[in-house]
């Protein structure tokens, strides 16, 4: 196969619009930050598309990978727990009055995050990620990317739908 046949191997500006794609990011913005239309960025998407990678499903697919969601939880948690630990440090030299309404805002503020956490709307979302996550798979398992294609395209109506029900 000779230099003209062959087809182009995707550039980075393609690469990284397809990770931004995935990540959640609109078009327009992608191609705002890269500083190419949107109609690159769509004629990337449909190359892709082309060549067997769909763009909407790899972001379905990050959107409900509940690794990642853990890892995210996990560095939100850290980045709380470093945040008091340097708060402590600067209460420490307030006035024992104004130490405690410190101590009662951070107690407060863990309080609403915990009770976030606990609502059954979010356990639902979860459930329903975890879901639509594994029927993808099984759609691709078995090669029926109309499947993949509906619940990419529908999945935050889905979620949405199983959370007010």
């Amino acid at each position: 196969m000779n230099a003209k046949t062959k087809p182009k191997a995707p550039g980075p500006n393609q690469a990284r619009a397809k990770a931004l794609y995935c990540q959640g990011r609109p078009v327009a913005e992608i191609a705002t930050t890269l500083g190419v239309s949107r109609a690159t960025i769509y004629a990337w998407k449909h190359k892709d598309r082309d060549r067997g990678v769909d763009w909407g499903t790899l972001r379905f697919v990050k959107a409900t990978d509940s690794a990642d969601a853990r890892s995210q939880e996990q560095d939100f948690v850290a980045l709380l727990i470093y945040n008091f630990e340097t708060a402590l440090d600067q209460i420490n030299a307030l006035a024992p009055g104004e130490q405690l309404k410190e101590l009662t805002r951070y107690a407060s503020t863990y309080y609403k995050l915990k009770l976030q956490r606990d609502k059954p709307s979010v356990n639902k979302a979860d459930i329903a990620k975890q879901v639509l996550h594994e029927l993808s798979r099984l759609a691709l398992a078995h090669e029926a990317s109309e499947v993949v294609r509906f619940l990419a395209e529908h999945a935050d109506a889905i979620v949405s739908a199983v959370i007010l029900d």
